[in-house]
């Protein structure tokens, strides 16, 4: 019925349920998440904001499929053309942000597919900005799911594109037209907000979507629905059955002090903080067994500046790394810019990080301090 599924973590990218995630297929108008993410760091150098103005050229105006009506010449902000590709899909607009963002269609292009094999997207090209084939059944554009999920990870943690995905109608430019959201799980779906559709008649039904309950969020890819309905029931599911099925639990939280002292040169002791917080997604009906390894030398040449690498801390459950952060001096303190590192060790905390219950278990034991281990 579909021809390819998949359930990505956005918070980790672990992929937690798939079927042919390495299929080739059409994208359609799911290009756009591309076309947005080239636009988002025009904006983010500074060559481009929201509120550049952009004139709708002759070639924008007479794009076909789904569209705003857009006239030659008008002119409107980059962020509300930006707002009507994404939310109503309208290929009108998508034209004239490429044609703004690349000099022309054929640049803007190229610099999706730089950003694509940028981002790992190893099994996508673009030939279009926003998915519409030359002729019908000729799609041009091809992608995965699994490089669907990746773009779609790199827009939430990069981007604030889903202040507009999220909503189920905008008005344009504050005008008269609404722009109505194809992605109907939006108002629909607890704690869905994005993120694109798409549709020809060679790619079918597709859907790229993304929600957010509690602390996790998930991305759902739905490659090649038989109907409208259908790719948004099969996203819906994955997305509940994720939700149903996992849990995240919060292990370290950033700042916060790690159970092992390095000795530095002409300061002492310095104790190392977690980076970021570091949190692992785990089934439901799942056993942990995890624990804390310590990749961090017993002493190093100083002195440190605040907040420099000092080593990595590793979550491991049967020899498998689950996630890792890195360890670095306090935020405070007399530290100069003088660092070289010597004696690398790890230290390895028997401790279970969890215990049968789920519940986190103290991390930093006594013993960790002591327990240093040359490998």
């Amino acid at each position: 019925m579909y021809h390819a599924v998949l359930l990505m973590d956005a918070d980790s990218g672990e992929i937690l349920y798939q079927q042919n995630q390495d299929l080739q297929w059409p994208p359609a108008s799911m290009a756009k998440m591309m076309l947005l993410a080239v636009t988002e760091d025009q904006i983010k150098s500074g060559r481009l904001s929201y509120t550049t103005p952009v004139r709708i050229s002759a070639r924008a105006a007479t794009t076909g499929g789904s569209r705003l009506g857009l006239r030659g010449g008008e002119v409107y902000p980059l962020g509300e053309l930006m707002k009507a590709a994404l939310i109503k899909s309208a290929n009108d607009a998508a034209v004239a942000i490429a044609e703004k963002v690349g000099g022309s269609v054929e640049g803007c292009v190229r610099l999706m597919n730089q950003k694509a094999h940028a981002l790992g997207m190893d099994s996508t090209h673009y030939e279009t900005p926003d998915g519409l084939p030359p002729r019908p059944l000729h799609d041009v554009d091809y992608t995965t799911a699994h490089d669907l999920a990746i773009l779609a990870r790199s827009l939430i943690l990069h981007t604030h594109l889903l202040r507009w995905s999220s909503l189920e109608e905008a008005p344009f430019d504050g005008g008269p037209v609404m722009l109505h959201n194809t992605n109907h799980l939006v108002g629909h779906l607890a704690g869905c907000d994005g993120l694109k559709t798409g549709f020809t008649i060679h790619a079918g039904f597709n859907l790229t979507a993304t929600a957010e309950r509690g602390d996790m969020r998930l991305i759902s890819v739905v490659l090649g629905a038989p109907s409208n309905p259908e790719r948004f029931a099969e996203s819906a599911k994955l997305l509940d059955w994720g939700f149903g099925n996992y849990t995240k639990v919060h292990l370290i939280s950033r700042g916060e002090p790690l159970p092992v002292h390095i000795a530095v040169d002409g300061v002492g002791s310095v104790q190392p903080v977690a980076e970021n917080d570091v949190s692992v997604l785990l089934r439901k009906n799942q056993t942990p067994n995890m624990h804390l390894e310590y990749g961090i030398p017993k002493s190093v040449r100083g002195p440190l500046p605040a907040g420099a690498t000092v080593g990595d801390v590793f979550v491991m459950e049967g020899g498998q790394i689950l996630a890792h952060v890195d360890a670095v001096t306090p935020g405070s303190g007399p530290m100069a810019r003088s660092t070289v590192l010597a004696d690398p060790v790890v230290s390895s905390s028997g401790a279970p990080l969890l215990n049968l219950r789920g519940q986190p278990a103290l991390a930093a034991s006594s013993a960790a301090q002591n327990h240093l281990e040359t490998r």
